[in-house]
C-alpha cells in the first residue's frame, strides 16, 4: 500500500475484514487487540490480586490458629497429671518443716517424755508450787505429788477420783527447754500434743481445742493458754472425755518454763469450776 497522508479508516493491510485506523503516521490496533490487549492486563492484574489475597489469609491463618479457637473441636486437656493441691503434693519438700511436738521420726507425735529422779513439791497450806510459780488446790483433793504431770520436774498437785480409773487433776511442773520450745505459744501446743498420746489417753478420739490465747496471771507472769476437749472413742469409758487446760509461764529461768494442768471431765461443770478457781489463782510464789 501506499503512503496515505490523510488520517482516516482503511482496510486492514493485513487482509482482516475489520478496517484499521490510519492516523497519518502508523496504523492504530484494532478494537479486537485492543480488547484482548485490556483483557490481557485485567487477566494480570487479577492474577496478581489473588496471589497476594492467597499469602494474606494464609499469614492471617498462621497467626490466628483458629484450630485452638474451634468452639465445635474437642478441648484441649491443659491439666497435668500432677494435682496442684499441696495435700497432693508427694515431691520432696524445699525445706525441712519444723514440727509443734515431739515426733517418733515418721511424723507421728509421740507421748510426754518422761522425767525421772526427780522429788515431787509438797504443798503448803493449800497452795502447791514449782519454779517460782504457785496455784491453790482445789479443798479437798487429795495430793498425789503431781504425779500426772511425771514428764516435769519440781512437781506437785493432786487429784480427785471420777469413775474407775478416771480421775479430775490440777497439777504444776518444769518443762525442760530441751525437751520443749522456750516459746511459752509454741511449748503449750508441744504438751497439748504430746498430752494426747499419754497412757492415759489410751484410746482418745479427736482433740477440740476451745483456747488458743496469750495468758497473763495476776501479778504479770506472761504466757499462753490452750483449753481443749479431749474427747474419748465412745464405749472405752464412762465419761466422754476431759477439758484439759494447759498453761506455760515464763518464769525467767534459764532451763525450764512452768507448767499449770488441769483436766475435769467433759460437762462436769462443778469440777470444771473448781479447777477454774485454782488456774485464777496463779501467782508468784
Amino acid at each position: 500500500m501506499g503512503f496515505m497522508a490523510t488520517p482516516g479508516w482503511y482496510p486492514d493491510p493485513d487482509g482482516s475484514e475489520t478496517p484499521r485506523y490510519w492516523n497519518g503516521e502508523s496504523w492504530e490496533d484494532t478494537a479486537a487487540a485492543k480488547t484482548d490487549e485490556r483483557t490481557l492486563l485485567r487477566s494480570s492484574a487479577w492474577a496478581l490480586g489473588a496471589g497476594i489475597l492467597v499469602v494474606l489469609i494464609v499469614v492471617s491463618v498462621v497467626l490466628w490458629q483458629p484450630w485452638k479457637n474451634n468452639p465445635w473441636s474437642a478441648p484441649t486437656d491443659t491439666n497435668s497429671a500432677r494435682p496442684s493441691g499441696r495435700q497432693w503434693d508427694e515431691t520432696a519438700p524445699s525445706e525441712t518443716p519444723t514440727s509443734p511436738q515431739p515426733t517418733d521420726g515418721q511424723g507421728r507425735p509421740t507421748a510426754c517424755p518422761i522425767v525421772r529422779g526427780t522429788s515431787p513439791n509438797t504443798s503448803q497450806n493449800g497452795w502447791f508450787s514449782s519454779g517460782g510459780v504457785k496455784y491453790q488446790g482445789v479443798p479437798g483433793w487429795r495430793e498425789n505429788g503431781g504425779q500426772f504431770i511425771d514428764f516435769t520436774s519440781e512437781r506437785s498437785g493432786q487429784d480427785d477420783p471420777v469413775t474407775g480409773s478416771w480421775v479430775a487433776v490440777t497439777a504444776i511442773g518444769q518443762l525442760s527447754k530441751k525437751d520443749y520450745s522456750a516459746d511459752t505459744r509454741t511449748a503449750a501446743k508441744q504438751l497439748t500434743s504430746c498430752l494426747s498420746t499419754s497412757y492415759y489417753y489410751r484410746h482418745l478420739d479427736r482433740v477440740e481445742v476451745l483456747e488458743d490465747k496469750s495468758f497473763r496471771t495476776a501479778d504479770g507472769v506472761e504466757g499462753w493458754l490452750i483449753r481443749a476437749n479431749f474427747w474419748n472413742e465412745p464405749g472405752y469409758y464412762e465419761v466422754l472425755g476431759d477439758e484439759v487446760v494447759v498453761v506455760i509461764l515464763d518464769q525467767g529461768a534459764a532451763d525450764t518454763v512452768t507448767l499449770f494442768h488441769t483436766q475435769a471431765p467433759i460437762g462436769d461443770s462443778s469440777r470444771k469450776e473448781l479447777v477454774g478457781r485454782s488456774l485464777d489463782s496463779l501467782s508468784r510464789s
